[in-house]
């Protein structure tokens, strides 16, 4: 077998020490085979060698934990082959069945066992299994909602008024179990809860245009208007080209000015984008006579651009911009009580909830990670620090799909910021596909926006060349992310940096 050959990127991704370094690895860059070299490297430094149990590499799933094992195990006999006598290969081969070459779940389950004196946990536990979770959660939030009625709380009945149809209240019994379910993504679900609440306790219009609703609302309909704009272009450049259409050049000129009108109120508030939605009126398209239309398909090709962008327009203001901003100030402060009920629903189901777990000794996937966070974050225990000690590295695979519970566990056991660095992160935002399991590529963007190409603790390596594909499919792959991705959609700029480059 030949010796591999390393491309200038892979290398520095192999060497580069004492630093975070985020690998931002395309599809077929090698990047499982880069994460192997890496540790193989790492454990067999002449100078400084460290044992592989104090490399913590968290995959994403079990099956890419035992690869991620085997590949090693692998390397490591390879490297045995060609010098036999190395006791410090043997040791690592030895070493290897007690690695921490694991999952996210598994390593948080590990501290729990190894810590579970101090968040006061019964160390004969067991894991929930799916079936009994969805009958203890639907039990308890049925007794929850009982207590509730017992009560006549004006709050919670208010709450059922507006969430509930006249039948039964199971589609507010929904919302609590889907936001539960969602809060526990985050490190701090109470605090996140509450904090959403109150972002709904807004004062006057400028609060109001200042709330993230309204950002979002803002960026789709920019995005909206571009495109409307760009058809109506379309229309005007198909118009003057065709003989016949001149007469159509002004309305598609007019048209254009419209349009673009309210696009630029976009920055002046939403009050000024409410009365641009609502002030515009398209004039009537010029008539042309046929005998004298060069190409009447084009003619009815314009005609159809400017119907669909009419509809629409229309769309866009009688769904979104159909209420004044005074009115919608209204509507959202008298959300405010609904919402903060709401928040305190979820966090007493959430309290319920583990009370039972906590009596009947089990645990579900979620409490793993919030109890692994409990005892890294008490202050007594030293947890972690300890394992800021103990790990010479934390390496992640996948780091595009991580979630901020994860985020908050690979800071508290690693050095990230310390003077002495030692996060790896590998991934590739292009492929994260786990949004609706609450992974957050936020965490994977912020870094790659962020991180240094050159030098300095948090540093950025791009492995852009593709080994797996054909020329051909790889100029297909590129065209087609060029013309979808950019910030606004795909969160991410599909220019010549991040395109997939021929290796093979």
């Amino acid at each position: 077998m030949g010796k591999t050959i390393w491309t200038k990127e892979q290398l520095s991704a192999i060497e580069t020490r004492n630093s975070n370094l985020l690998i931002a690895a395309a599809a077929g860059s090698g990047k499982t085979a880069v994460l192997v070299e890496r540790i193989i490297r790492i454990i067999t430094d002449e100078e400084n060698p460290i044992d592989i149990d104090k490399l913590l590499v968290v995959t994403f799933t079990s099956a890419a934990a035992s690869e991620m094992r085997e590949r090693i195990a692998t390397a490591i006999t390879m490297a045995l082959e060609k010098n036999p006598n190395s006791t410090n290969l043997q040791k690592q081969l030895t070493l290897l069945s007690r690695a921490n070459i694991t999952t996210m779940h598994s390593f948080c389950l590990e501290v729990i066992r190894n810590n579970f004196q101090v968040i006061d946990l019964d160390p004969s536990f067991r894991i929930l299994d799916e079936t009994e979770g969805v009958l203890l959660k639907n039990e308890i939030i049925d007794d929850l909602f009982e207590d509730k009625y017992e009560n006549d709380d004006i709050n919670f009945l208010n709450l059922v008024e507006a969430y509930s149809n006249s039948k039964n209240d199971d589609k507010l019994k929904e919302i609590v179990l889907d936001l539960f379910k969602f809060s526990m993504s985050g490190p701090w679900p109470e605090k996140w809860l509450k904090d959403k609440s109150e972002e709904f306790n807004i004062n006057d219009v400028e609060e109001l245009d200042e709330t993230p609703w309204m950002k979002v609302i803002r960026e789709n309909t920019k995005i909206e208007l571009e495109g409307l704009i760009s058809m109506t272009n379309m229309a005007l450049e198909l118009s003057s080209e065709t003989d016949g259409l001149e007469p159509y050049i002004e309305t598609f000129s007019d048209d254009i000015s419209i349009i673009e009108n309210i696009y630029y109120s976009l920055n002046e508030g939403i009050t000024s984008l409410y009365e641009a939605f609502n002030d515009y009126e398209f004039s009537k398209l010029k008539t042309v006579r046929k005998a004298n239309v060069s190409d009447i398909s084009v003619q009815e090709m314009v005609k159809n651009i400017r119907m669909d962008v009419k509809k629409k327009l229309d769309k866009l203001r009688d769904k979104v911009f159909f209420m004044h901003p005074e009115e919608m100030l209204i509507v959202i402060k008298s959300s405010y009580p609904l919402m903060k009920e709401l928040a305190n629903l979820i966090i007493e189901f959430g309290e319920r909830f583990g009370k039972s777990k906590k009596e009947k000794g089990v645990l579900d996937f979620n409490d793993l990670e919030h109890l692994c966070l409990k005892i890294l974050t008490s202050e007594e225990s030293n947890v972690s620090q300890k394992f800021k000690e103990y790990f010479y590295e934390v390496l992640v695979d996948e780091y595009q799909d991580s979630n901020n519970v994860q985020e908050a566990i690979i800071d508290l056991v690693s050095r990230k910021y310390s003077e002495n660095p030692n996060v790896f992160m590998v991934g590739d935002v292009k492929q994260s596909i786990y949004r609706f399991r609450q992974a957050k590529p936020e965490l994977f963007l912020e870094k790659y926006n962020t991180y240094s190409t050159t030098e300095g603790k948090n540093r950025k390596i791009q492995l852009y060349k593709n080994f797996r594909s054909r020329e051909e499919i790889i100029n297909g792959v590129n065209f087609i992310f060029k013309m979808l991705m950019s910030k606004e959609v795909g969160e991410l700029e599909y220019t010549d940096e991040e395109a997939l480059n021929l290796g093979a």
